[in-house]
């Protein structure tokens, strides 16, 4: 979608959308082969859901009226976030998860009575799988982006008492976070 008019356009001529709802996975270039579309649509037809996910290839100059439209789109539910709104979506969010607030990012977003919840889906998988790890005295995490920040929090709550090595290859980023 190269602008809000081909998103209306999309939307208007599109009957699926007149009675279905829908979510999307909004980012700058995710119709290129962002895999969320082809993993919920089957899920949403295993279970016989007849919403539908799309992607929606977003510029920045359009992020804005998008997230305005979505926001009285009754029949919207939801969208996951990719690169690079991560971070510049959350002006756009009503509330967040407490991690987010942390993290600065979100990937997933949940429309509750028109009203956008943001949520770091990455910190809670990242939860689940270090839970079954013992104490541990060193921690070396690699990268300080929407993932890495992730991964930082959830180990600072697991291994308080470790020792953290942090590496990102941007400096600034890292000493900002």
């Amino acid at each position: 979608m190269k602008n809000q008019k081909d998103f209306n356009k999309i939307i208007s001529n599109n009957i699926f959308f007149k009675k279905r709802k829908y979510a999307l996975i909004i980012g700058e270039t995710p119709s290129r082969g962002a895999r969320s579309p082809k993993l919920w649509n089957r899920i949403y037809k295993k279970y016989k859901d007849h919403t539908k996910m799309f992607p929606a290839d977003v510029s920045i100059q359009n992020l804005k009226k998008l997230m305005c439209y979505l926001k009285f789109d009754n029949l919207f539910i939801g969208s996951a976030v990719t690169a690079p709104y991560k971070e510049k979506i959350l002006r756009y969010i009503d509330a967040t998860s407490p991690e987010v607030k942390i993290i600065g990012s979100i990937n997933t977003i949940k429309k509750i009575n028109n009203e956008f919840v943001g949520y770091n889906t990455d910190y809670h998988g990242v939860m689940k799988s270090i839970i079954t790890f013992k104490k541990k005295k060193n921690i070396l995490i690699l990268g300080c982006g929407g993932v890495g920040k992730a991964v930082i929090l959830a180990c600072a709550k697991n291994f308080n008492n470790a020792l953290f090595y942090l590496y990102n290859r941007d400096k600034k980023k890292l000493r900002k976070f």
